[in-house]
């Protein structure tokens, strides 16, 4: 009997340090668990982000020769479906690849179960836009599109906005109105009263930081190297509320 309990118990500590408890289940619908580290608060912290550099520059700046995104660079996509259409400012549509399946029924289900795989990937400025081993926020981005469903899209955050205003059907400036897989915009960060976002400008402009929207009031993304690396955050009551500029989703398109 004491041999029995003693087996018992250490099956049980596997299955703790393995993460398979109950403690470790996601949330519905989200697609990946809040227990590996990302819903900590590193991103609310004004410890931390009142000194995070990368946290208030965000991707602003880079990636500008791309702001045209000339139709050779989705073209060289073998798994890119392009259009280029007039009066967009040089922007390319582009769709799923025809021969990957929705899982689900739904394209946004292939975003995030492929965002969920690159959690807590390291972050870093500027990073290389053909090498997932690092991500700034737009790199992120542009990756899981590109890497779940063919869709080469824009490389910075003001591109993607640009092309969510250009091309979706569904567009919001609430963020409560965000649904599964849909790309979310930010203005810079400012600090974390709401004061500091009063009056602040919320043009395309002016965006510097995207991330994607998991369902439940939870967005993926990847904001800075003190706060983690790619990591999921709570979008309610906080500074991504009053930072929030546009969301949308570039699958329900024109």
């Amino acid at each position: 009997m004491k041999h029995t309990t003693k087996i018992l118990i250490a099956i049980s500590c596997i299955f703790v340090l393995s993460g398979c408890g109950k403690g470790n289940v996601a949330p519905p619908k989200i697609g990946v668990s809040t227990q590996q580290g990302g819903m900590d608060s590193r991103l609310l912290d004004p410890k931390i982000t009142n000194q995070d550099v990368l946290l208030q520059r965000g991707d602003a700046n880079i990636e500008l020769e791309k702001r045209g995104y000339h139709a050779q660079d989705a073209a060289s996509s073998s798994n890119s479906s392009v259009k280029i259409l007039g009066g967009t400012q040089g922007l390319v549509q582009v769709w799923p690849n025809p021969s990957i399946q929705p899982k689900e029924g739904n394209y946004a289900e292939n975003v995030i179960s492929q965002a969920a795989m690159y959690y807590g990937t390291p972050y870093e400025f500027s990073s290389d836009r053909s090498d997932p081993s690092t991500f700034d926020c737009s790199d992120f981005t542009h990756w899981v599109y590109f890497s779940s469903l063919g869709m080469d899209i824009p490389k910075d955050s003001r591109s993607q906005a640009s092309y969510v205003q250009s091309f979706s059907n569904r567009t919001y400036t609430s963020i409560d109105q965000a649904q599964r897989g849909d790309l979310l915009f930010f203005v810079p960060f400012k600090g974390t009263d709401p004061n500091n976002y009063t009056g602040i400008d919320k043009s395309i402009e002016n965006i510097t930081h995207v991330g994607i929207y998991l369902g439940n009031g939870k967005i993926i993304h990847t904001a800075s190297a003190a706060t983690g690396g790619v990591r999921i955050d709570e979008v309610a009551n906080n500074h991504l509320t009053y930072r929030f500029v546009l969301g949308g989703s570039i699958l329900n398109t024109k």
